[in-house]
């Protein structure tokens, strides 16, 4: 029990910090899990350039929607399953590379 409160408290940690950081990236309802939805196509990238960014330019390893299907084109989804601090480590790495 303790450790869904946990979940559920980075969850809304990540969404506070996209909210103010990054509204364009939104957070799809999690069902139950610590794997997180993050819708990113109102960056208007390709599949290809959203995982350059994350990888190359904001140095996040996350997995691209695509592995998923073509639904998940333009998605990333990322790990909550951390301690929070790592988590808000890698929110600010993503704002950081988007704002250079």
């Amino acid at each position: 029990e303790a450790l869904l409160i946990y979940l559920r408290d980075t969850r809304d940690c990540v969404e506070s910090f996209l909210a103010e950081h990054l509204p364009e990236i939104k957070v799809i309802e999690a069902e139950g899990t610590y794997l997180l939805w993050l819708d990113c196509r109102a960056w208007n990238r390709t599949d290809a350039q959203l995982k350059h960014f994350f990888i190359h330019e904001a140095g996040v390893g996350m997995s691209p929607g695509m592995l998923f299907g073509t639904e998940g084109s333009g998605f990333m989804r990322l790990n909550i399953g951390a301690p929070r601090q790592a988590v808000l480590i890698v929110l600010e790495r993503i704002r950081q590379a988007k704002c250079r």
